[in-house]
């Protein structure tokens, strides 16, 4: 991301903020107390800062990976899934073994 350059034709930093409402919508679902659940937020916030800081841009993930968005739409499995289906595999071998 990249901004206009300011009246010194230096180019300014991206200005990062937290979208509360898009990350509070993903910890609806969890039993954690607000409080804790925006204290959860800052810190992982505050994480991603810390990259920018260093020197790593903000882009889109397909930059970042390499992968087309339609590559990353095809396997949209996620973590949890992926272990329950390998739970759920792993337990059938087991019961074929003991049959």
């Amino acid at each position: 991301m990249t901004c206009p350059p300011d009246k010194n034709n230096t180019p300014t930093r991206p200005s990062l903020s937290v979208d509360w409402e898009v990350y509070a919508a993903m910890l609806e679902d969890s039993d954690m107390p607000l409080d804790d659940q925006k204290e959860l937020i800052e810190t992982l916030w505050s994480i991603v800062v810390m990259f920018v800081d260093l020197g790593y841009d903000v882009k889109p993930t397909t930059q970042i990976c390499g992968e087309d968005q339609e590559a990353l739409e095809d396997d949209s499995t996620d973590l949890v899934s992926l272990l329950n289906n390998e739970l759920a595999q792993t337990r059938a071998e087991e019961d074929q073994w003991q049959d």
